[in-house]
């Protein structure tokens, strides 16, 4: 009898044990699945988006293929493994493409690598890049017509070692958050229309050239940056009744009052009046 319920006991074991076993390949197969659909809807998505005005993309990306891996094929992708449909870097350069940043692009989830340089891609490049490009540590979008600002998210892009955003139409300031990007090794953001004070990094390998080009921009590497702070507000030109704690004056014909900001924080406010005749000076510490 206790033999009997010694096998049932271990009977029953070995079935815990072949259902986890099989719920574990399910589980894998159906992520393994998943990962190849995605990826391949992610390029199916990237071909219908653009305008493939060269034909590269229509003769080279065929879906009718079925077999494993065989996204792996088309031209500029490449994957993980050469039978595994996980795509690794996608490199469409100069294929004369038209049409805006591809959205579907976050749908390749293992995407370390992104070149879509020297096309006629234009438009805004999306505020939220840092969760359509995860993991990326390569992005080339130079030699394009991309406007706009420079996302503020791409600064969440941990993984970035190079960041080509140069010659296009890109205005505004850089985001200084952009220093946070540590492991950035290729800056480039040159001929464009960007303004502003530019990130301090924390790299010897970003110089002046990677600034190239915008007139507007400042800070080291290049030219300082002229201290606005120096007229807090400029001359100006009043009239009126005066009121009786200004010397006593009842009135003047105009009053000219200019601030000027000292280096040690004070704040010097310089007032003359004319019709009338006097001068007042006096300081206003800033907190």
């Amino acid at each position: 009898m206790a033999l009997l319920g010694h096998v049932l006991l271990s009977k029953q074991h070995l079935d815990i044990y072949i259902g986890s076993v099989l719920l574990l390949l399910l589980l894998s197969n159906c992520s393994f699945s998943f990962g190849v659909e995605s990826d391949i809807n992610c390029l199916k998505s990237i071909k219908a988006s653009l305008e493939d005005t060269l034909g590269y993309l229509n003769s080279s990306w065929d879906f009718s293929n079925n077999t494993e891996g065989f996204i792996c094929n088309f031209l500029g992708i490449e994957c993980w493994h050469p039978h595994e449909s996980k795509v690794l870097n996608i490199k469409l350069s100069d294929l004369g493409l038209k049409g805006q940043f591809p959205l579907g692009v976050e749908n390749c989830t293992s995407l370390t690598g992104l070149d879509l340089s020297s096309n006629q891609l234009g438009g805004p490049l999306p505020h939220d890049i840092d969760r359509i490009l995860s993991f990326v540590t390569s992005l080339d979008l130079s030699f394009n017509s991309f406007s706009g600002l420079i996302p503020l998210k791409l600064s969440n892009c941990s993984y970035m070692n190079v960041l080509k955003l140069d010659n296009n139409q890109l205005s505004g300031n850089i985001p200084a958050e952009v220093n946070q990007l540590t492991r950035l090794k290729t800056f480039s953001v040159a001929n464009n229309a960007l303004s502003g004070e530019v990130p301090l990094f924390n790299t010897t390998s970003i110089t002046a050239d990677s600034y190239a080009n915008n007139p507007g921009l400042c800070g080291h590497p290049l030219k300082s940056c002229q201290n606005k702070s120096k007229s807090v507000c400029g001359p100006n030109l009043l009239s009126g009744p005066v009121p009786q704690l200004v010397f006593g004056a009842d009135s003047i014909g105009a009053l000219q009052v200019n601030f000027f900001r000292s280096r040690n924080g004070v704040v010097i406010v310089a007032a003359a009046g004319f019709g009338v005749g006097f001068a007042l000076f006096f300081e206003i510490k800033l907190q």
